[in-house]
């Protein structure tokens, strides 16, 4: 409540400020934004309501807070100004890359978008930033139905049951391989689709050494995704402290161990071995946007391939969890409508077309939108990305505010078994008692 506090606090501050100042302008801008009143006929009086599509507030410009989305000034430029100016004329967009929310109001300039990870919003709604957007949701009949459904829930998860920001791309979990080190020892290539049992398999049999090169098959690489892909919540239901002992944990935590049983998996203290632009690794997993960008850095000198990233045998349309970028709206923002009309801006399936094509994946459902991804950097021309969106992201299983500290005890685990040779119950064990004294210590802190 402090934090909340602060910020209606400075909000206030900045707008008195500002209205000094601009006084004059404000005046007008209401003038022009109000409904034009119809002719009156006695006593009643009949209030003309713009048409949906049509912005009338005036000339106006709105400014984006960058929170960790690597917009860059030219993708925004490009991607996000043009496009709104193009479609409403009167409303320009200005992105500023500072990072802390506390600098912009406390100099009196309080963005009035956010562009924001789904994994970072709950710090905005911690502070009583976001506009809740049901009521806009449904006055300009945007259409739910067309995102991509795990992003919906999230979205309700993380507001429970309200919307506090709308989708403008995603990333993809994927799988990358090395065809040549497949040929090398007569495996075949792994279809658009395979368990992580599959996945395993396949580590098994191209972890070897050959010709003095230790060769490695493939390692789930990120703990935590593996994690939130087999559904192991992070925290309690109550979010009162972490946990990391339930049989979903076990279920993940058991595949890592017959990784880390695999002679020659572990090299030195690397348990996820993933250098596979070395020509040594035959499959690594990744986002597919981390994809593009590292064979286009890297130019690799194999032979390489994608395909969906594995799943787990009990869900095999699900993939990676669920990773999206939106915009929120600043509640106690004066141009409210203008940013309203830049939210169904981006989800124009036009515009989501050029944001795919230059390297964002779209968050709408539509499987033709989401082939176009990078089709501007060619990075997958001529690979298999169709089989990339053959399982549907993951639903995250939780949404804790302990996540940042529950990070360190959930790789600890991990760890412990693959490194110290501790049995997976007695690591868990311990790192969830000491994953619970930093939350502990961590709530003292907030008192």
């Amino acid at each position: 409540m402090k934090k909340a506090n602060k910020f209606s606090g400075l909000i206030l501050a900045s707008a008195l400020v500002a209205s000094i100042f601009t006084g004059c302008a404000k005046n007008e801008s209401a003038t022009t934004s109000s409904p034009t009143p119809a002719p009156t006929s006695g006593t009643a009086t009949v209030t003309a309501t713009p048409a949906p599509d049509k912005y009338t507030g005036g000339p106006v410009e709105l400014l984006v807070q960058d929170r960790n989305t690597g917009l860059t000034e030219e993708e925004f430029d490009e991607y996000f100004a043009k496009p709104v100016k193009a479609k409403y004329p009167d409303i320009t967009l200005k992105l500023t890359k500072e990072t802390n929310l506390d600098k912009l109001l406390a100099g009196g300039t309080p963005p009035d978008l956010v562009a924001v990870s789904n994994a970072r919003l709950r710090e905005y709604m911690d502070v009583d930033y976001p506009e809740e957007l049901d009521p806009t949701i449904k006055k300009y009949n945007i259409d739910l139905n067309a995102i991509e459904p795990s992003i919906v829930e999230v979205l309700k998860g993380i507001g429970k049951g309200k919307i506090y920001g709308l989708p403008f791309g995603m990333n993809y979990g994927a799988m990358i391989y090395n065809k040549d080190l497949f040929d090398k020892f007569n495996v075949p290539y792994p279809k658009d689709v395979i368990t992580w049992d599959e996945y395993l398999d396949i580590s098994k049999r191209l972890t070897r050494q050959d010709g003095g090169t230790q060769y490695i098959g493939g390692s789930p690489n990120s703990v935590k995704t593996l994690l939130k892909q087999f559904g192991a919540p992070i925290a309690d239901p109550k979010d009162e402290k972490i946990v990391l002992s339930t049989d979903k944990h076990k279920d993940a935590y058991s595949l890592l161990q017959k990784f880390y049983d695999i002679p020659g998996f572990i090299q030195g203290n690397n348990i996820n071995p993933t250098a596979i632009y070395e020509g040594k690794t035959a499959m690594q997993v990744n986002w597919v946007a981390g994809i593009a960008i590292d064979t286009t850095k890297n130019k690799p000198a194999f032979n390489w391939d994608i395909a969906a990233f594995p799943v787990v045998k009990e869900r095999p349309t699900i993939g990676a969890p669920v990773d999206f970028h939106m915009l929120a709206v600043n509640k106690a923002g004066k141009n409210k409508e203008a940013a309203y009309r830049v939210l169904m801006t981006m989800l124009d399936p036009k515009f989501q077309e050029e944001l795919t094509k230059n390297g964002r994946i779209t968050p709408l459902k539509d499987p033709k939108i989401k082939e176009m991804f990078a089709q501007k950097s060619k990075a997958f021309e001529g690979k298999n990305l169709k089989g990339v969106f053959k399982v549907a992201p993951a639903i995250l299983p939780d949404y804790s505010q302990w996540e940042g500290i529950a990070g360190t005890y959930i790789d600890n685990v991990a760890k412990e078994m693959g490194l110290n040779k501790k049995d997976m119950n007695t690591a868990s064990r311990e790192q969830e008692e000491a994953g619970n004294k930093a939350v502990n210590d961590a709530k003292a802190a907030k008192k």
